[in-house]
């Protein structure tokens, strides 16, 4: 077997060559005096709306439905547009059409002044007019598009800018509306999120005449409240146009999780010395058990919690943690290697907790525990997570793993329905962008019965990754306080085993979060993945993460697989110059692999737009021209290509913060060399907000070259980076077990 290497590759960071030219329509586009009309009528109506309306906010919510999956670029610029700003400025929110899955459209929310509205539907008559006058009344990409055509834009009270930008505009644009709620969950309690407007929530309660005592509520952030149906049955009657989400506040464990089992003699484990610590927020956690020494347990609970708590409220919590204390030894086939950890055991409920106040103490737990890296969360909801957002404790684990140096491993939630009629898709905060999520398989592999199915926003992989976590009728080993060794089921049982895993290649490996990510997604994902099913995806990510931790930071002898971890700085962060080595007749006799994974900034307030920074991908040799052919053929980012916005969210992943690319040859025929040029990997940075992200953003890689012919080369790759100044780390367990324990030891000065 080959080590897994480290290589610290010195990047350059480029800027963006390409500079902005003017717009155009596309090739199949047109606007028409009819549809210029009807977009005018459709303003007229939503004016009258808001007219009829009590005058709560001082300009007017207005959902503009494109015709595509409209990338940043290709948004409204002339229509709507205020004066002395941008139309993309003005958004507040963005969803997808009801349509069927990957035939879905952009609607995206403006708050717009009824000036800029009256003017907008003044300057459409002039754009009406010249249509009629230059194009005879339609507009096409053959008679419009410039250079080829030169067209007379005097006697307008428009410039040609601003013109073209109408019709272009208008091409892109089905109607404008005014927002509406089209989702309801299905729970008691709601979390209720308003579009950002000029007066505060605390504000727009008290203009409304909200009694607190007749509908309490409780505010969470800036946006967002918790209240009962009643009080969201009463906004939206009278303001559903203010309602940008709502969502279910109540999370928690379905008993059906918890299996049967016997009491068993007592069992030995030695105490604790320095092995790592993992985070666990859950259920509580029950001291009197075999492994208690191995857990530092805090009931985080308030006065009344306390006094509400029953006997089996520490069966689910401790039937977790004794997975990631012991879990081989209940289970021998999982034996993975890593050894026991130790936990830090916040128990934060009985069976069942509010999603605000679950939010609430997470960010108070972590904040409190900066030395945990590793947190496991085997909570969620019953309701199915929206299309068209994501669920308000996704997005606060979202914003703390941005923030700090944390990564959430969280439980895929189950079906336990008795009768499923079709798959429920997954619950939250299992919609989390930047953490792990973990669904369960039986032990052949197939997805278990209770499965839920992603993607998130019709669009990112969810779950990441699967594992094995029983199932009814095939149970795996946990814990009990009351019944000691039980058979358990479910996805809160599976993510023990990925965290566990984390935990070692963050903790005692050293590396990154967002290199130990990469890791176990490529590790998932292996060769198979390029060619699973879509349905296959939905339910299992990017496939089962291996048992042995040794098949993660091991390949085989005919493998090259090593890691880089770098910073975005600019645009474009790249090496041109990595030496793969080459075979006896000067070519590439490899298929190759790279996974990406990061951790960005996201807003909730932008709806199915979620994240703020794209990093895209780009691996492979570099050709004749000097540029790097890509092994997924990604040309989204070459100067003089255009690939339109949902092409490049199937086939590239745009947006999505973890890439997997692929490129197997046909009969195993080796890659030319371009004139004894090298690799090279670029990582491009787009932002979707005006306003910029401040820093820089940390990125990890993992990349695999697999020798056709069998034949190992890693020392040759080894010795190519070394001649080239870069330092390169062979990451062996055994050495890197004795590096951490040797940090772990205590100095005593007399």
């Amino acid at each position: 077997m080959n080590h897994l290497l480290q290589v610290k590759l010195r990047f350059s960071n480029e800027n963006n060559p390409q500079k902005p030219g003017g717009r155009n329509l596309k090739t199949a586009a047109f606007t028409s005096v009819e549809k210029v009309d009807a977009l005018m009528e459709s303003l007229r109506a939503v004016k009258r709306f808001y007219a009829a309306s009590p005058k709560i906010v001082s300009n007017l919510l207005i959902d503009v439905y494109y015709n595509d999956i409209i990338a940043k670029s290709g948004r409204i610029q002339a229509l709507l547009k205020p004066t002395g700003k941008a139309t993309n400025d003005m958004v507040v929110g963005a969803r997808f059409s009801d349509a069927r899955e990957g035939e879905e459209n952009h609607i995206i929310t403006y708050y717009v002044d009824l000036v800029t509205v009256d003017r907008t539907i003044h300057e459409l008559e002039v754009v009406k007019r010249f249509l009629y006058d230059r194009f005879n009344g339609k507009a096409t990409a053959k008679n419009f598009n410039e250079p080829q055509n030169k067209i007379a834009y005097v006697d307008y009270d428009l410039s040609k800018q601003k013109i073209r930008d109408y019709i272009v505009d208008c091409s892109v644009v089905e109607t404008f509306s005014a927002p509406k709620i089209t989702e309801t969950p299905t729970q008691d309690m709601f979390l209720i999120t308003f579009y950002k407007t000029e007066l505060s929530l605390a504000g727009l309660l008290e203009k409304l005449k909200i009694d607190s005592a007749r509908y309490p509520y409780f505010f969470f952030g800036d946006d967002t409240i918790s209240t009962t149906k009643e009080l969201y049955s009463l906004l939206s009657e009278k303001v559903p146009y203010l309602i940008s989400m709502i969502s279910s506040d109540l999370s928690q464990v379905t008993p059906e999780e918890i299996g049967v089992g016997q009491t068993l003699p007592e069992i030995a484990i030695p105490d604790p010395v320095n092995e790592p610590v993992i985070g666990v927020v859950d259920t509580l956690f029950d001291d009197s058990v075999y492994f208690g020494k191995w857990v530092e347990n805090i009931d985080y609970l308030d006065e009344v919690e306390k006094y509400t708590l029953h006997g089996s409220d520490r069966e689910h919590g401790t039937e977790v943690t004794s997975i990631i204390v012991d879990g081989p030894r209940m289970n021998p086939w999982l034996d993975d290697g890593c050894g026991r950890f130790r936990v830090r055991h916040f128990g934060v409920c009985a069976n069942r907790i509010s999603v605000s106040r679950l939010v609430k103490k997470i960010k108070e737990i972590v904040a409190q525990n900066p030395d945990i890296h590793v947190w496991n969360l085997s909570l969620g909801t019953d309701d199915e997570v929206s299309k068209n957002f994501i669920s308000y404790d996704a997005a606060i684990i979202d914003e703390i793993t941005h923030q700090r140096n944390v990564i959430f491993v969280i439980s895929g939630t189950n079906d336990n329905r008795s009768e499923k009629t079709n798959i429920l898709r997954i619950g939250s905060p299992a919609d989390s962008l930047n953490s792990v999520i973990v669904n369960s398989v039986r032990r052949d592999g197939r997805p278990a019965s209770y499965a839920r199915k992603g993607s998130v926003l019709s669009f990112f992989n969810k779950p990441d990754v699967s594992y094995y976590g029983g199932d009814y009728d095939e149970r795996i080993g946990a814990y009990s306080p009351t019944m000691g060794d039980i058979g358990v089921y479910g996805t809160s049982f599976a993510a023990p085993w990925v965290s566990r895993k984390l935990c070692y290649l963050i903790d005692v490996m050293g590396l990154p979060r967002e290199v130990a990510k990469a890791l176990l997604v490529d590790s998932a994902a292996g060769w198979e993945y390029k060619v699973s099913t879509y349905k296959t995806k939905n339910l299992t990510g990017y496939g089962i993460v291996p048992i042995d931790v040794r098949k993660i930071l091991t390949t085989d002898n005919d493998e090259i697989r090593f890691v880089v971890y770098g910073t975005s700085r600019s645009y474009r962060t790249t090496n041109y110059a990595i030496p793969v080595p080459r075979d006896e007749d000067g070519n590439y006799p490899y298929i190759a692999r790279a996974t990406l994974c990061y951790f960005p900034e996201c807003s909730r307030a932008q709806g199915v737009d979620y994240t703020s920074r794209e990093l895209s991908l780009k691996f492979g040799r570099i050709n004749a021209k000097g540029k790097i052919e890509d092994i997924n053929e990604n040309i989204q980012d070459d100067t003089g290509t255009h690939v339109d916005e949902r092409t490049s969210r199937r086939e590239f992943r745009k947006w999505e913060n973890t890439k997997f690319i692929s490129k197997v040859l046909k009969n195993n025929r080796p890659m030319k060399s371009y004139d004894e040029r090298l690799w090279g990997i670029a990582v491009t940075s787009k932002e979707r907000l005006s306003t910029k992200v401040q820093g820089g953003l940390n990125f990890g890689a993992v990349i695999t070259l697999k020798e056709i012919r069998g034949i190992n080369r890693i020392q040759d790759f080894i010795t190519a980076c070394t001649l080239r100044g870069w330092i390169v780390n062979e990451l062996n367990i055994e050495n890197q077990v004795e590096v951490y324990n040797a940090n772990q030891e205590e100095i005593f000065f007399e």
